[in-house]
């Protein structure tokens, strides 16, 4: 009996060592800095890529690693900051992202370059408007990708005010704000004209998330020619730390009836469209995403 038991300790002894060793293991593969982990290995950490642009949630790859080859197919990952799990994501292909909620990596088409790592994070609003918490931000995200140089903090876009000008003449104030020291292009809507700008965006929406409405605008968009061509005329440049205030009218938008709503903008940026030898232009670099935005607005 006594022998039964001794054996007993010591496979449960064995048992022991060997997990903590396979934890001490795998917690030793987790380097300092941003890793993205999959199947208990790293298959990004802050040697992989060059920088994070936190406003749009883009990773931008060294020539050395291939989104498609190494990081495409890897299916549940997580994000680890500083040794640290944040959250778990999926891989899915671009066009099964609509069917899932929270972090995602979207695969082919990611509708970006094979060089950017796009981290999506789908938002299930519910019908009182309420957003749910964006996992992917976190301040130990920021902290780890400073620890190396490597944290953008990219363009932020905010929605200033809705006026109805008359019946459907609607105008829509926004913020777009710099918040790193170097300057971006971005897409502007007085330099393309607005049907050009609303190929790349859906524009104002009017929700009202509790009775399930929405009103927009009639703007007709028009495809670039080609459809995966840009133009350098079609942009501007904000400085560093620079705000600069957009206005954007609409002659066309559905008549709201008086009531509280909730206003939806997407600022979009480039896309596909930039190759990674074009993201530095002379002046600056190419502002590549979408910030989407929503604001509490009372119609009288």
């Amino acid at each position: 009996m006594m022998k039964n038991k001794l054996t007993l300790l010591i496979i449960i002894t064995v048992a022991l060592i060997s997990c903590e060793k396979d934890e001490l293991d795998y917690n030793g593969e987790i380097k300092d800095g941003f890793c993205i982990v999959a199947d208990d290995k790293v298959v990004l950490d802050h040697n992989d890529f060059e920088y994070y642009d936190y406003s749009s949630h883009l990773i931008y790859m060294k020539d050395s690693k291939s989104f498609v080859d190494d990081i495409e197919s890897i299916g549940e990952f997580k994000i680890f900051a500083n040794k640290k799990e944040i959250y778990t994501g999926q891989t899915v292909p671009g066009f099964h992202s609509f069917l899932l909620t929270g972090p995602i990596i979207s695969t082919h088409p990611s509708g970006y370059g094979d060089y950017i790592i796009p981290i999506e994070f789908i938002k299930i609003i519910d019908t009182l408007g309420n957003v749910p918490t964006d996992l992917r931000e976190d301040e130990r995200i920021i902290e780890a990708l400073k620890k190396y140089n490597q944290f953008h903090a990219g363009l932020s876009c905010e929605i200033i005010s809705v006026q109805y000008l008359s019946a459907t003449n609607v105008s829509v104030e926004l913020t777009l704000k710099n918040n790193d020291s170097f300057s971006y292009y971005y897409l502007d809507p007085d330099k393309m004209g607005s049907n050009l700008f609303h190929y790349f965006t859906n524009g104002l929406y009017i929700k009202d998330f509790s009775n399930h409405k929405s009103y927009t605008h009639g703007t007709e968009h028009f495809q670039p020619e080609p459809w995966n061509s840009w133009s350098s005329d079609w942009l501007s440049i904000i400085n560093g730390n620079e705000s600069k205030v957009i206005t954007i009218n609409y002659d066309s938008f559905e008549q709201v009836p008086s009531g509280e709503y909730n206003a939806t903008f997407e600022f979009p940026g480039l896309s596909y469209q930039v190759g990674k030898n074009e993201l530095v232009q002379e002046n600056g670099k190419i502002w590549l995403g979408e910030i989407n935005m929503i604001k509490d607005i009372k119609i009288e």
